[in-house]
C-alpha cells in the first residue's frame, strides 16, 4: 500500500515528499525534483503514481525524517460537524448542540493550528476538558466548484487523519452564545494531522474502515466509519455548490461516537499533561499526539 508523506531530513529548509517503507521513507523529491509535492503527486492518475513511488531509490531512516503534515501548507482545512447520529445525541445530552441539522455542517481550523506527527500539543492553562476526536479526512487532489456527488470522487486525492482537538468548555460557551467554533477548535496544537495520505485507489470503500483512538495505550473509541450520516460525496456536492475546494485543502468528515464527553467518568478521561492520544484509522495510519503542560512544548 502507498503511503505518502511530507517531511524534513536533517539539513532541509523546506518539505521533501516521501512514501512509506520498512524503515523510514523512499525520498521521492531526490528522485523527482523539488517540484513534486503532496498536491502534484496526489492529482496523478493511479498508473503514473505507482510509477512515480516506484522510481524512488534513496531511503531515508525513520530515525532522521521529521514528518511534517501530510499537507504542509492546505489552503483550508474544512471540518464537518455533527455527521454521526449517536455523537448528535451526545452532544445534545451535555448542552453542545440545540438544533438537529437536516444537512451537512461545518467548521474550519486555522492553518496556524496545524501540526503533524508526534507534535507535542499543550492543554492551555485553565483548561480542563480538553477532548480527543479521530476523524477519517480526505485531501483534495484537484479544483472542485459545483461538482455533484456522481463526481465527488474524482477530485479526491487520498485518506488521511486528523484528530479534531476540542476544548469542550470552550465549545458549550460558544454553543450558548450562538457562534461557531473559532476559539475551541483552535488553540495552538489543535489540528493534528497525519502521518501519511493512503491514495483513494488504495482504499476498497472508505465507509468500511475502523476510526480508533488511545491515550497511554488504553483502547477508547473503535467506530465505524459507516456510522457517518453524510458521506464525502454528500459533503462535496453541498458546500461546492457555493464554495470552491482546491487542491491540498483538507475534508475532515466529523467526529465518531465515544469521545471523552460521552463517557461517565469523563473527568478522568479528558487529556492531561503527559497522555501520549494515538488517533488512527485501522490498517491504514496512525498519529501520535504527546500532551503537554504550558511551558513544556
Amino acid at each position: 500500500m502507498i503511503r505518502l508523506a511530507s517531511f524534513l531530513a536533517r539539513g532541509d529548509v523546506r518539505p521533501r515528499l516521501g512514501a512509506a517503507v520498512e524503515g523510514g521513507l523512499l525520498d521521492l523529491t531526490a528522485a523527482h525534483g523539488p517540484s513534486w509535492d503532496m498536491r502534484a503527486v496526489l492529482a496523478l492518475p493511479e498508473a503514473e503514481l505507482r510509477a512515480f513511488v516506484a522510481r524512488g531509490r534513496v531511503v531515508v531512516p525513520a530515525a532522521e525524517a521529521h514528518l511534517l503534515p501530510p499537507v504542509p501548507d492546505p489552503g483550508k482545512i474544512f471540518c464537518v460537524g455533527k455527521n454521526s447520529r449517536v455523537h448528535r445525541e451526545e452532544l445534545v445530552a451535555h448542552g453542545m448542540l440545540k438544533e438537529d441539522p437536516q444537512e451537512p455542517t461545518g467548521f474550519v481550523k486555522l492553518n496556524e493550528v496545524l501540526v503533524g506527527d508526534g507534535a507535542r500539543v499543550v492543554r492551555p492553562e485553565g483548561i480542563t476538558t480538553f477532548d480527543y476526536k479521530p476523524e477519517m479526512a480526505f485531501v483534495v487532489a484537484r479544483p472542485c466548484h459545483r461538482v455533484g456527488r456522481e463526481a465527488a470522487l474524482s477530485v479526491l486525492g487520498g485518506i488521511t487523519v486528523l484528530n479534531d482537538l476540542t476544548a469542550r468548555e470552550i465549545q458549550k460557551q460558544e454553543v450558548a452564545s450562538g457562534t461557531r467554533f473559532w476559539t475551541s477548535k483552535n488553540m495552538p496544537g489543535f489540528c493534528p494531522v497525519g502521518p501519511h495520505v493512503v491514495p483513494l485507489f488504495e482504499v476498497a470503500d472508505p465507509y468500511d474502515l475502523w476510526l480508533t483512538c488511545e491515550v497511554n495505550g488504553e483502547r477508547r473509541l473503535r467506530v465505524s466509519t459507516s456510522e457517518h450520516i453524510f458521506t464525502i460525496a454528500d459533503i462535496i456536492a453541498h458546500f461546492s455548490r457555493h464554495m470552491p475546494f482546491m487542491p491540498g485543502d483538507i475534508i475532515a468528515t466529523g467526529a465518531p461516537r465515544g469521545t471523552a464527553i460521552s463517557q461517565p467518568n469523563a473527568a478522568e478521561l479528558y487529556l492531561k499533561p503527559g497522555d501520549v492520544c494515538v488517533a488512527g484509522i485501522e490498517g491504514l495510519m496512525s498519529l501520535t499526539t504527546r500532551i503537554v503542560a504550558p511551558g513544556e512544548a
